[in-house]
């Protein structure tokens, strides 16, 4: 099976987007998965932070990685459900 991306890039991108994956010992297709999660846990954890400091919360003393995680699972199995 060959390495694919389901969407249309520039060429340097996607050889850069290879030379990683290569890099890393994983697929593109992994390499592009891993790059999905970590910005949306990313993202994630930012709204957290930005709810909890305007409820005059600090986001540091709160279970923000149990939040994260559970909102995770439900993005994840929606996606993998479709």
């Amino acid at each position: 099976m060959s390495d694919t991306i389901p969407f249309h890039i520039n060429v340097d991108l996607h050889e850069k987007v290879k030379a990683e994956a290569s890099r890393q010992n994983v697929s593109v297709d992994r390499l592009i998965i891993n790059a999905v999660e970590l910005y949306l846990e990313t993202e994630k954890e930012r709204v957290w932070r930005v709810g909890f400091e305007a409820m005059g919360r600090d986001p540091d003393t709160n279970n923000v990685d149990y939040l994260l995680s559970a909102g995770r699972e439900v993005v994840f199995h929606d996606i993998r459900s479709e």
